[in-house]
């Protein structure tokens, strides 16, 4: 503590004292308080609250000892620290003093110079007993929060004793155990032997625990986190508990969401292709093949557009429902994306390419039926491609990109079109070669331009920001997809310089925006290869000094999977863009592998939970129960939640009831070039 703002105050009658006191002290810096007598100072230290007392013991009105049970009667804990000025030998005074409230004691008569250090030595024990304080504090709130309690067990008596908030963590339990032996009766009979195990071990050895068992209760069992370590020299075994079966529900359901779809309930392309690989391991060991299918419901996109999202979820749902009726044996079929399916299928190689195609085709048959779209009838076209492992290749993304671009190459000719994989039809690479030919000269005539998708406040219902994205209008009239160019660029080398272009025209566009009166927020995603630049943060830096935008108006997106590649480097670069003045967000949250703990130490501004969890958030209550989830942790952490794909009103009314910031998808606006926003914001 500064000696120049630290104010002591003196309780002492006489006045030639307090005179020295403050002559001596107020030239060190002291700011000074007097007091006459007990009563005074009592008066004065709640009027004034200064950091240290000199109390004298025989005072009229009130003496020195009195004024001290006074002054802790008036602290919830003892802090100021309170040194008596008395006698060498009045050993009496001293006792009750202490026994008073009093933190030390100083003779008379005084040696100032020795009163002063004392001074600062108690300053400073005071200092010291106030951040510990603290800190026990933030302890405590941390422990609750985490909803920890804590237990020990007497090893001689084997008597198990808890904190008092015990019972209401283990709320499930009638009674806590007092024993060690009736403690392991609240745990699963399954998981009691290893607990047991764990706590002889730890006994012998000294070492500490940590491990998860179940305890029963009636509707399901809890998951209980153990830590604990065996004190010898105590004889006790000391530790801690807590209830995480909430923790490892919601973890169970991001997982496997992670690895599944969220509208059929299938493997995605993630675990197909780790199943893929096994399956083609098993095949060279036994010899056999692997049948690798894609099949795809044409026209897909423009069911969506013409039935909307939730009949052609129906749809999907049905799809499956017949495929899986008479599945083909040792089949594993899974979801890419859209209304594009996969299939693995392990044959003997007595199979021969005739009698596959023959079963391939009987399976799909099924398909030729009709199909209801509302209320509808109708008949469905499907393109289908097939590659076989290890024949033509023992790697599973190359085998699945055989047989996704043999699917592509198929012509319809009937209800369901089936194509083999054979060399010749690599000859869509050629078409591949003209993409990229396309590409390279569409970057140097800049064909690409940007369409902005407004985000619209919950709280407000005004467009407070947009999401930059790509397009691509090929010279022949007709507009590209981004999910057919985008990965191309990237594998080209291109993204990078385009990616420079997508920032400054994003920037200038905010800028023009801004001097309208129209100041959103303007989203910018940054690729993979983008991100990895070691000069990132001076580029951007560059393009905002030459396009004069806020970098408060800047958000940049990342991907959770780009987050996650490389966890460090990623909070690294955040932090360095952070400090420039940049919005950070993190895009299609939920569906990769983050952990609670890096999303806590990743400096960001913004979630945006991923349209796979917004899809089905009316009728799943998993969905419902994560963005809940998600919801809560941002508001906790002061971060802006960003729903997108919300494309029905029920989607919105549950997301905002669910507590999120904002929103973005069809139900709003499609992606619009700059002049359709400015209309669509003037008519909301």
């Amino acid at each position: 503590m500064t000696e120049s703002l630290t104010r002591i105050l003196i309780v002492d009658d006489a006045n030639i004292e307090r005179m020295k006191l403050k002559g001596y002290l107020g030239k060190r810096g002291f700011e000074i308080i007097e007091a006459a007598n007990g009563a005074e100072g009592v008066d004065q230290y709640i009027k004034q609250h200064p950091d240290l007392i000199l109390m004298d013991v025989n005072m009229p009105v009130m003496n020195g000892y009195d004024a001290i049970r006074q002054i802790r009667l008036q602290e919830s804990k003892m802090m100021t620290p309170i040194l008596i000025l008395t006698a060498d030998d009045d050993l009496v005074a001293i006792d009750q003093a202490f026994e008073a409230g009093a933190n030390d004691f100083f003779p008379k008569p005084i040696n100032y110079p020795l009163l002063h250090k004392r001074i600062r030595y108690a300053l400073r024990d005071a200092a010291r007993e106030r951040e510990l304080m603290r800190i026990t504090g933030l302890q405590e709130t941390a422990r609750i929060l985490a909803g920890l309690a804590f237990w020990e067990v007497d090893m001689k008596t084997q008597e198990m004793r808890w904190s008092d908030d015990a019972s209401d963590l283990l709320h499930w339990i009638d009674e806590l155990p007092n024993s060690f032996e009736s403690g392991m009766q609240i745990i699963h009979p399954d998981d009691r032997q290893r607990m047991i195990r764990i706590f002889e071990d730890a006994a012998k050895t000294g070492a500490k625990f940590e491990l998860e068992v179940r305890s029963p209760a009636q509707k399901q069992d809890h998951i209980l986190k153990i830590v604990g370590q065996h004190n010898i020299a105590q004889g006790l075994f000391v530790g801690a508990i807590q209830d995480v079966s909430s923790q490892r529900r919601l973890e169970h359901q991001v997982n496997y969401l992670a690895f599944h779809d969220a509208t059929t309930g299938l493997p995605n392309r993630k675990l197909f292709l780790r199943d893929l690989e096994e399956s083609i391991e098993l095949s060279t060991r036994n010899k056999s093949q692997v049948i690798v299918g894609v099949i795809e419901l044409i026209r897909f996109q423009q069911i969506t557009e013409t039935y909307g999202v939730d009949v052609a979820d129906q749809l999907l749902i049905n799809l499956v429902s017949q495929l899986r009726s008479e599945q083909l044996p040792n089949t594993f079929i899974a979801r890419m994306d859209g209304g594009v399916f996969v299939w693995r299928t392990l044959l003997d190689t007595d199979n021969n390419d005739e009698r596959i195609s023959a079963e391939i085709n009987w399976w799909l048959a099924q398909l030729n039926r009709s199909w209801m779209l509302g209320d509808r009838e109708t008949y469905l076209t499907f393109t289908a491609g097939v590659a076989i492992g290890p024949r033509h290749s023992s790697s599973a993304s190359e085998l699945l990109g055989m047989a996704h671009r043999t699917q592509r190459l198929q012509k319809p000719t009937a209800n369901v079109t089936l194509g083999f994989y054979t060399d010749s039809k690599d000859d869509g690479l050629q078409s591949r070669l003209q993409m990229e030919s396309d590409l390279r000269m569409a970057v140097t005539e800049k064909q690409f331009y940007l369409v902005y998708q407004p985000q619209i406040d919950l709280s407000s219902d005004r467009v407070v920001g947009v999401e930059a994205l790509l397009r691509w209008r090929h010279p022949q009239g007709e507009s590209v997809p981004p999910f057919r160019f985008i990965p191309i660029l990237e594998e080209m080398g291109l993204i990078s310089e385009l990616g420079d272009w997508i920032l400054e025209e994003a920037c200038r566009q905010q800028v023009e925006w801004t001097t309208e009166g129209y100041p959103l927020r303007m989203g910018v995603n940054l690729s993979p290869i983008q991100f990895d630049q070691a000069d990132l943060p001076a580029q951007i830096q560059a393009i905002v000094i030459k396009t004069a935008i806020v970098p408060q108006q800047l958000e940049l997106e990342i991907t959770e999977s780009l987050a996650m590649h490389n966890p460090e480097a990623t909070i690294e670069t955040l932090h360095q863009l952070r400090e420039m003045g940049f919005k950070i967000a993190i895009d299609d949250f939920g569906i990769g592998f983050s952990s609670l703990e890096y999303l806590l130490r990743f400096p960001i501004d913004t979630l945006k939970i991923d349209r796979a969890f917004v899809k089905d958030i009316t009728r799943g209550r998993s969905d419902r129960a994560i963005v809940r989830a998600l919801t809560s942790l941002c508001q906790g952490l002061g971060l802006t939640t960003i729903a997108e794909g919300v494309e029905t009103q029920r989607q919105r009314d549950y997301i905002d009831a669910l507590g999120a910031t904002e929103i973005q998808g069809y139900l709003i606006s499609p992606p619009l070039e700059p002049k359709a926003l400015i209309n669509l914001i003037k008519n909301l």
